[in-house]
Order: C-alpha cells, then structure tokens, then sequence
C-alpha cells in the first residue's frame, strides 16, 4: 500500500517532465534588479517541490520548472542567530512561513513560461523583480519587465501591466510569405505542367 501511495504521488510529476516531440519547455529565469538596496537584509528562496533554501542575490536565478516559489526577507540580524543552515526542511518552512520577524512576499514565481515548437527561435523568459519595499512581514516585490531571448541573439523586453499576465512575446519565426511561397509552388509547377500538355495535345 506505501508503494502504491508512492507510486501515485510520483506518476504526475513524471509525466509532467516528459516533453512531447517536437516540442521544448521555455522555463523562467529572475533577477532581483535592486537587492544591493537592502543590505541590512538577506533575501531567501523557497518553494515546493524545492527549492527548500536559496540565498539569492542580484545575480539571475532560476529553479526546477514545476516548482512554485516565494521571496522572503530576513534582517541580517535575525538570520545570523537562528542558523536556517542546521535547520531541516519542515523547521525551515515553520520560520518563514511563520516567524514574526519574516518578511513575505505574496509574489509567486513558476518555473515555466511555456511549451513551445522546436523551431520557435524563443530560447529563454528572464522576468525583473523590483523589490518596492519592505515593512514587518509584509514583503513588496513587483515584475516589472521580462526580456525574451532568440535564437539569433536578439533580445525583446516588455513591460508587465498586470502582476500575474505575463507579456507575450513577439513571434519572431519565419515571415509568413515563407509560407505563402511554399504553398504556391506546387500549384505552379501543376498549372505549367497542365498548360504544357494541354499545349501538346493541341499541337498535334
């Protein structure tokens, strides 16, 4: 019965990984833009499935793509006597999600942007966090741009208008009179093919 439980708990997360072909996964990437702002803070990750503890930085960070993750503030203080290092998991999650000197963000962040073709020149989704301010345990981080990344080495950045939308991004795959042309070409060569027959038959 344990092994069934296990076997049922495991299946969705297995099948989620899998990627169908011709298809890739665009997952996020993030970045604190102004956490040198708040140096009398550390900022940690924490998320389910994982990660349980990342100390981030203004560095770019990202996570494994079926996570859902949130910020949370420490003052530097506090986070130096509790040692969440010798913590385990479960102890973790007690103080972030509950100690009263924790600040939390109602931001959360996933790890995929989305499926896409594998010719879709999209290569990556870097989303910008503006940390707005910090006040007891209430925590305010915005998105305020993603920077989509291609194939070619272009970059597109668009502004978020809404929290929980994210922009599209622009479709920058073949011009759609690629496709018009391919289409056309066999009904030419069909119509000079029959005209020149049509030209034989009369000939004669």
């Amino acid at each position: 019965m344990a092994l069934l439980s296990v076997f049922l708990f495991l299946t969705p997360a297995a099948f989620a990984d899998v990627i169908e072909p011709g298809q890739k996964v665009i997952t996020y990437d993030y970045k604190l833009t102004n956490i040198d702002n708040f140096p009398d803070f550390v900022f940690i990750l924490h998320g389910m499935p994982n990660p349980s503890l990342e100390i981030l930085n203004s560095s770019v960070f990202n996570f494994y793509k079926l996570s859902t993750c949130s910020i949370y503030a420490v003052p530097k203080t506090v986070f130096n006597n509790v040692q969440l290092d010798k913590m385990n998991e479960s102890q973790v999650e007690e103080f972030l999600n509950n100690d009263s000197r924790v600040a939390r963000s109602n931001l959360e962040l996933d790890g995929i942007y989305k499926t896409v073709s594998s010719n879709d020149p999209l290569n990556s989704a870097l989303v910008l966090l503006e940390i707005k301010s910090i006040n007891n345990t209430n925590l305010d981080i915005q998105k305020t741009r993603v920077v989509y990344g291609y194939s070619d080495g272009k970059n597109d950045e668009k502004p978020f208008i809404v929290q929980n939308e994210t922009p599209e991004h622009s479709d920058n795959g073949p011009e759609p009179v690629n496709y018009i042309y391919y289409l056309l070409l066999p009904i030419l060569a069909i119509i000079i093919v029959s005209a020149y027959i049509i030209h034989r038959k009369r000939s004669k």
